[in-house]
């Protein structure tokens, strides 16, 4: 029995296109695979519908468009080969297969167990978010299954692979069956999927995975009474943490760009690591010259920051343009001085700070609408989680590549980067430099920050490890710091609130794990 496992990347809501995608792929990938016999393609969970699907089962039609999805696969796939898919049910999946040209409804039953039209039974255990728990499957099987069957999606973790790979060769030992996993691919908003679908022998020997964060299909040979099986390609290898977490970053850009219809993106380039960073992933999803970069020095903008950012620029062979904002500036100040004479001085006061990003925001926008072009974020989570950003300003975007990537984490992704480029395309001094928002003379983020290993490492055990706030310590850290940070993190929720989705890189990204109430008191 041949059986190919299709790593789909969808458009949530797009039902005939991505019946379109799906039967092209089938097709293709039959053409492709070795004889003999005709095979089965397994598609991941709920493939016309796209997941995730958020509120579009409130759209009209919801239903009845999944089903006029896959008469249409049926229709395209008159001649072959044969799919499974699953689609969007009120409570659970609702199981079919696509045979010449025909949709045969199929039943799940109480024992996991799914019986095709010709007598193939698979097993197929639940596994919300793609994961396995091996304590709440039963030590043994009923019945006959050729082999085990995992559809469901798993929203991309680095390092995550490992584990679900791990629990993939468990449950293959212990049913003495092969495992096979389709995996979804491609990204939604902040969501990626990276794919890297697996089959492992019933030695629980991994035979194939699939390539990482793109469309791919593996064609597998399996023997229903021996469960042999059989791949004619090694497995794909796994990407580095820090190269994961760069290409989940370009495949989020590339599919926002391509699934809302933008033909490009620009963002601001400050000289500093983060906007030279989302620079580079920027060029690596959409090429050089969709990617628009803008200068927007102020007269406390260092020569070298200007200098790097165009280094940069040149390296990478965007297109630039360079504004300055100091007469912008002063313009906001002279305008505002005659009113702000009357008003009581407020310590603390951060309206000059402010009105630099916020004039960069809006020039930012003012771009995007003379080309067209999508905003990219540039904060980064170590920042965001402290506030240190200012709404209209800094926030502005339609998506932060680089949003739950933590500061000194940034660093090495960009060190990663440059190793595989083979080249200083983010210029050396970017890195050697502490960084700062120049937002005046000498300013650097330390003297509004703790220095960013000690924060990143306290933001990790109150988001990642969710430790209490009020008794939180750690070695070498002052309480003081601890608790401030803590206070800092409730206190910017409100911006949070307002700034563009991150790119989902950790189990507890901001704005989507991490969602507060902007006036919930917690600390």
């Amino acid at each position: 029995m041949q059986i190919i496992l299709l790593q789909h990347d969808p458009v949530p809501g797009d039902f005939s296109g991505n019946a379109r995608q799906l039967a092209a792929m089938a097709r293709d990938a039959a053409a492709k695979a070795p004889p003999p016999g005709q095979a089965l393609c397994v598609a991941p969970l709920y493939p016309i519908a796209g997941v995730p699907w958020g509120s579009l089962r409130r759209a009209g039609g919801f239903y009845s468009r999944c089903r006029e999805g896959a008469r249409l696969l049926a229709d395209l796939l008159a001649d072959g080969p044969d799919m499974l898919i699953s689609l969007a049910g009120a409570e659970v999946p609702l199981y079919m297969l696509v045979s010449g040209g025909q949709i045969h409804a199929l039943m799940l039953d109480g024992n996991g167990m799914l019986r095709l039209p010709g007598g193939t039974t698979f097993y197929m255990p639940p596994c919300p978010d793609g994961k396995i728990d091996l304590d709440e499957l039963p030590p043994t099987l009923p019945g006959a299954p050729a082999a085990v069957l995992l559809t469901s999606p798993a929203v991309f973790l680095p390092g995550a692979q490992c584990g679900l790979e791990v629990d993939r060769a468990n449950l293959a030992q212990r049913y003495g069956l092969p495992v096979l996993a389709a995996c979804q691919c491609g990204a939604t908003d902040g969501l990626v999927y990276a794919g890297q679908s697996t089959a492992h022998d019933a030695g629980g020997t991994l035979l194939a995975r699939a390539r990482a964060f793109e469309p791919d299909a593996i064609a597998l040979q399996l023997d229903e009474g021996s469960h042999a099986l059989t791949c004619a390609r090694e497995p794909e290898p796994k990407p580095t943490r820090a190269g994961s977490m760069f290409r989940a970053a370009v495949l989020a850009v590339r599919d926002y760009a391509r699934k809302c219809g933008v033909k490009g993106v620009l963002l601001g380039l400050s000289g500093g690591m983060d906007s030279a960073l989302v620079a580079c992933i920027a060029v690596e999803a959409l090429g050089a010259e969709n990617v628009f970069g803008v200068l927007m020095p102020s007269r406390f903008s260092s020569g070298h920051s200007q200098d790097d950012a165009q280094k940069l620029a040149d390296a990478l062979g965007m297109r630039t343009a360079n504004v300055c904002i100091t007469p912008m500036m002063d313009a906001f100040s002279a305008a505002l001085a005659p009113s702000f004479a009357g008003l009581p001085a407020r310590p603390g006061d951060l309206t000059a700070d402010n009105l630099q990003p916020r004039i960069r925001g809006t020039l930012l926008m003012a771009f995007a609408n003379r080309l067209g072009y999508a905003v990219l974020g540039t904060g980064n989570k170590s920042e965001n989680a402290m506030g240190y950003c200012t709404l209209y300003g800094d926030t502005v975007g339609a998506l932060e590549p680089i949003g739950d990537v933590y500061k000194t984490e940034v660093y090495d992704i960009a060190a990663w980067y440059n190793g595989y480029r083979g080249g200083w395309i983010i210029p050396r001094n970017v890195f050697d430099k502490p960084p700062s928002a120049e937002l005046h003379p000498d300013q650097v983020d330390e003297d509004n920050l703790p220095p960013y290993p000690v924060l990143d490492t306290v933001l990790r055990e109150l988001l990642e490890n969710a430790a209490n706030p009020e008794t939180l310590t750690l070695p070498g850290v002052p309480e003081s710091v601890v608790r401030d940070v803590a206070r800092r993190l409730a206190a910017a929720e409100f911006k949070r609130h307002q700034s563009p989705p991150a790119v989902k890189m950790s189990s507890c990204t901001l704005g989507i794990d991490w969602h507060m109430p902007a006036s919930a008191r917690y600390v």
